[in-house]
């Protein structure tokens, strides 16, 4: 496909990321936080459903206009990299759990609707976000204004004002009564650790990346971004930010190997010697301990706030459907993920609080295989890549804190969109497409 007949392709493309890194970040409806799922599941597919129509829409015009030749489509294919290849058998394998599952849910899903119809939105247009993104620098400050504009509703909350009626009150609530578990225009405060775990490596790494005076403006939704974080506690987010950042420096400086390696080798000091010291050292900082007691393996269901109690219960069910799993968005109905309380309340698992985890339970050995690869195939680029290209070094940064926190999150439709959105953009950069472009002058 020649540079002309991409433009409009290209133009669609910019539209549909841009938006969903700022209309869809701040979207809600008249309901509030009360329905905050509901809403941005509807925005959500509306928009990338409008985004698939208006690509096949040119397509079709394209092709009557025999604008697209069969050498160059045979061409396209041929380049395309493998993390597409290992997206599509990812898809190909959820479709096929899916028409094996006992479950009729499977299609829409369930909680956490995600059944075929999201995941195929997700893979969707992540084949074409990684085929069709051209970088310019306007998407990266519209997302720093989104983002600031999302912190300051966040810390407004925070200063008990319910900015917007986000919070359903009554006559003995206030903002106080949630801003500790829902905040912003997210919702749950790990959902928000999520989104921060893409946004902050976005900032720092462009301001560290690129070369414009203006990008010292991104100061500003970095600090927003890191106290709402230390805000609200998220013991995933920390997780991600520190360890995807330590990763991601070794990759994103533009420095020689030697350099490289002296990070990579003092990383790993520090690493090891921190260990050594929970190890030896009792601390009563609740994580602190818990990691203290696996190292000396005493591991309890209650550790990772209950996150083992479930992963534990999930790997001994996985058996029962191990190749390809008991269906997308299923684990609601299975009875090893429903818990009584202390108090005689019934807590149900929708999820396993681990996003690899999650897929192998609901889509299967052979899914989660696929996803893995596609994820290794990008990040391999993006080591080859990062020092050449700032888009591909920001946004594997991104991608690479937002699946050290997934270890311990839940994919939903909330902010799983902006992670698919950024691993295409990876894959997108690091594969060597637009890589004119990809010192973000435009």
């Amino acid at each position: 496909m020649s540079e002309r007949t991409k433009k409009p392709y290209q133009t669609v493309t910019s539209v549909y990321v841009s938006l969903i890194f700022s209309f869809y970040l701040l979207f809600f409806d008249k309901n509030g936080l009360a329905a905050i799922s509901k809403a941005k599941a509807v925005c959500y597919e509306t928009l990338t459903l409008g985004y698939i129509a208006a690509i096949l829409v040119l397509l079709l015009v394209h092709g009557v206009r025999r604008r697209l030749r069969q050498a160059e489509i045979k061409a396209d294919l041929k380049r395309m990299p493998a993390a597409v290849w290992l997206i599509l058998a990812y898809l190909l394998f959820t479709v096929v759990s899916a028409c094996l599952s006992d479950y009729d849910t499977v299609w829409r899903g369930g909680i956490r609707r995600e059944g075929v119809l999201t995941i195929s939105l997700y893979c969707v247009s992540f084949l074409l976000v990684s085929r069709f993104y051209r970088p310019a620098r306007w998407h990266l400050y519209l997302f720093a204004a989104a983002t600031t504009a999302f912190c300051a509703i966040c810390v407004f909350q925070m200063l008990n004002i319910n900015v917007f009626g986000l919070y359903p009150l009554g006559e003995n609530f206030t903002p106080a009564d949630y801003v500790d578990k829902f905040i912003g225009t997210i919702g749950n405060i790990d959902f928000t650790a999520s989104f921060l775990c893409i946004a902050i490596p976005i900032f720092w790494c462009s301001i560290l990346r690129l070369k414009d005076k203006q990008r010292f403006l991104l100061f500003l939704p970095l600090l927003l971004c890191l106290f709402v974080l230390w805000r609200i506690s998220v013991a995933a987010g920390f997780v991600g930010i520190l360890i995807g950042t330590l990763l991601s420096l070794v990759v994103v400086l533009p420095c020689g190997r030697t350099t490289r390696m002296i990070l990579l080798i003092s990383f790993a000091a520090l690493l090891i010697a921190a260990l050594i010291a929970v190890y030896f050292v009792r601390f009563k900082q609740t994580e602190l301990r818990e990691i203290h007691n696996i190292l000396h393996g005493k591991i309890k269901d209650s550790y990772a706030s209950g996150r083992v109690y479930i992963w534990r219960r999930t790997l001994r069910a996985v058996p029962e459907h191990l190749w390809f799993g008991a269906g997308p968005d299923t684990m609601s109905y299975a009875a090893f993920a429903r818990q009584e309380t202390a108090g005689g309340i019934l807590k149900v698992f929708d999820a396993a609080h681990n996003e690899y985890l999650t897929i192998l339970y609901h889509q299967g050995v052979f899914a989660l295989l696929a996803y893995l690869g596609a994820l290794g195939a990008s990040f391999v680029q993006w080591i080859r890549q990062a020092k050449e290209h700032p888009v591909a070094a920001i946004a594997g940064a991104a991608a690479a804190c937002y699946c050290i926190q997934a270890f311990f999150g839940i994919s939903q439709l909330i902010t799983s969109p902006f992670f698919w959105c950024v691993f295409a953009v990876l894959t997108n950069a690091a594969n060597g497409k637009n890589a004119a472009n990809s010192d973000g002058k435009n």
